[in-house]
């Protein structure tokens, strides 16, 4: 469910990416863009393999993943770019999608997909990015030294958080208030520690 209002953003076809999300007025850094949210589904029941759609589950727990109504519109149509202006923050057991920098009018909102490196499971790969970026790796999966920094982070961030009850076929509720994820949030220095790697 997108946070922002309806003429901030619109849905555009990409030359090669297929759908893709445009900010239709500038977007402040640190704005939140957007909740994934969907059904919770257990992840050692889904058959990926079976997935045509492909890429829409999102993390939720170690256990389980959350899998957006493909007929709305939603965070689910940002596509990955190796040098997003958007990220992930996971808040009260939601994912929000957020500005990174200040996202221009006309620009595509990206987020890097965050994908555990490449391994012998994921051959053929369907991961290859198009995002065209100078920094482009041609892939959405990490690198082995930035997904450790990120699971690092991930890590830290469970310690002491609450365990989300979860009822697998139900549908992930929005919240009833978001937070504007301020400049002075640790997540910021893990996205400058991973630009830099």
């Amino acid at each position: 469910m997108f946070l922002i209002p309806k003429d901030c953003w619109e849905i555009k076809q990409t030359a090669e990416k297929g759908r893709g999300v445009y900010a239709k007025k500038t977007i402040e850094k640190g704005v939140v863009i957007g909740d994934y949210l969907g059904v919770l589904v257990d992840n050692a029941e889904y058959d990926l393999k079976t997935d045509e759609k492909g890429l829409y589950l999102m993390y939720y727990t170690d256990r389980t993943s959350i899998y957006p109504d493909l007929t709305k519109t939603g965070p689910h149509l940002i596509n990955h770019s190796c040098s997003p202006n958007s990220w992930i923050y996971k808040s009260k057991n939601h994912t929000l999608f957020f500005a990174i920098d200040t996202i221009k009018q006309g620009e595509e909102i990206t987020i890097s997909y965050l994908l555990s490196p490449k391994d012998e499971l994921c051959s053929p790969c369907p991961h290859g990015c198009k995002c065209n970026s100078k920094v482009c790796t041609g892939s959405m999966h990490l690198s082995g030294k930035k997904y450790i920094i990120w699971q690092k982070f991930q890590d830290s961030q469970k310690i002491g958080a609450r365990v989300p009850k979860i009822i697998y076929g139900e549908t992930l509720k929005r919240l009833p208030s978001y937070p504007k994820i301020k400049h002075s949030n640790p997540i910021y220095k893990v996205i400058s520690l991973l630009r830099e790697v």
